[in-house]
């Protein structure tokens, strides 16, 4: 292997790693804030009572965004020469996720962040807004959930393992359940972010001892 590309696992390792942290940390704030109410009126008194952890969370799922970047573009390095298709599905669908990510993100900021003194302050605009950012989030679980179980059938032949394969193919039918928290409730909305946050840990330490 070239320099280049041990380098390029090295920092993919280390960004997949930071990601899953921060991506667990955004669940945790999340939990802080609970769910947003249905009315306008109290989304804004939601809005008031959990500004803090609200606006951690923006901060910290933009960043995790971002380490997905070199992440993802590393991981399909690492396979493609193992399963080229389903890495270039898996990825790929990974990488059209991280600027939907950020574009959620620019909604759920005016939640909680003024661009020239101004936010969202009617209860009409609030509810625009947490519709679309949490629609956003259920469309982003279900392509993140088929994407990591595509990238996980590809893992079985190579270097990860059939461990990591096989916990990422029971973390991507995790996150396509996880889609729907209102539904599933707060045990399995855990279970699921413990088994990404821990499915990306160990793909970034595969990554970073990848010689």
């Amino acid at each position: 292997m070239s320099d280049g590309f041990h380098g390029l696992y090295k920092i993919g390792g280390i960004s997949f790693i930071i990601s899953g942290i921060l991506f667990f940390l955004a669940y945790l704030l999340g939990l802080m804030a609970g769910p947003p109410p249905s009315g306008g009126v109290e989304i804004l008194a939601w809005r008031a009572s959990g500004e803090l952890p609200l606006a951690l969370t923006n901060e910290i799922l933009f960043f995790a965004a971002v380490f997905m970047v070199p992440a993802v573009f590393a991981l399909y390095h690492s396979l493609a020469s193992i399963d080229r298709t389903k890495a270039a599905v898996g990825c790929g669908i990974i990488a059209v996720v991280i600027p939907v990510i950020f574009v959620l993100l620019i909604f759920h900021g005016r939640l909680v962040y003024p661009v020239y003194d101004m936010r969202v302050s009617t209860p009409a605009i609030a509810e625009f807004v947490v519709t679309v950012y949490y629609g956003g989030l259920h469309a982003i679980g279900l392509l993140l959930g088929g994407a990591t179980i595509v990238v996980s059938l590809a893992m079985r032949r190579g270097v990860y393992g059939r461990n990591i394969a096989y916990l990422g193919i029971a973390t991507g039918v995790f996150e396509i359940i996880d889609a729907y928290p209102w539904i599933i409730g707060p045990i399995l909305e855990l279970v699921s972010q413990i088994s990404f946050a821990a499915w990306f840990l160990l793909v970034g330490w595969k990554l970073y001892r990848m010689r």
